[in-house]
């Protein structure tokens, strides 16, 4: 080998550094750039019911529902609130609450249910009822919306609905489902626990 060829076979090496940099960079913005998506998946998801709930399209409002997993929370919150999760008393035989267990959860059935999306809506959020043509209405609720990541394919929503101060914000819980933001759980609004404040009280001297 001549001092020639040494000298050209040591100064061809740093020729590929900038390819393996500018493929790093690459790399690294694609990765940036997904999970910049991933972050606004759910908020374009919440963007796209809002304005389905605004024109008041139910058919698109119901492809964004797993409908399974909405209904047994809806279920478990009605029997929840008529205490029917718990051991049966002696006011309420086994029979009893097992007859209306199964009334609650045929009720569920019956009106949770793409037909019945409209009315439902309706009922949980009456102030886009009552201002349809109103885009502020939609809008003042989502200012004052709080949102979290659960897991990473978990999402929640908590809405403060107006006239209901005194008591817990909707809570919208949403899941990906083959590479779709749906929502698998609806909590309604309950009265809120009353906090008890001790206050301690000088002692007399």
């Amino acid at each position: 080998m001549s001092p020639f060829t040494s000298v050209g076979h040591f100064a061809a090496r740093p020729a590929g550094l900038p390819l393996r940099q500018t493929a790093r960079k690459v790399c690294i913005g694609a990765s940036v750039a997904a999970f910049g998506l991933y972050l606004a998946s759910p908020f374009a998801a919440l963007w796209s019911i809002s304005s389905s709930i605004q024109s008041h399209d139910m058919k698109a409002l119901g492809s964004a529902i797993n409908w399974g997993l909405l209904d047994a929370s809806i279920k478990q919150q009605a029997l929840s609130g008529m205490h029917l999760l718990q051991p049966a008393s002696d006011e309420l035989p086994e029979f009893g609450s097992s007859f209306a267990s199964t009334a609650v959860s045929n009720a569920v059935d019956v009106h949770v249910s793409q037909a019945n999306l409209g009315t439902l809506v309706d009922e949980a959020i009456p102030a886009v009822n009552q201002t349809t043509h109103d885009t502020s209405a939609l809008s003042s609720l989502i200012s004052h919306a709080s949102f979290r990541f659960a897991r990473l394919d978990q999402f929640e929503v908590q809405v403060p609905l107006p006239g209901h101060q005194n008591e817990t914000p909707l809570k919208v819980e949403m899941r990906i489902e083959n590479w779709r933001w749906k929502v698998t759980k609806v909590e309604f609004p309950t009265q809120r626990t009353p906090t008890l404040t001790a206050s301690a009280s000088p002692s007399n001297a």
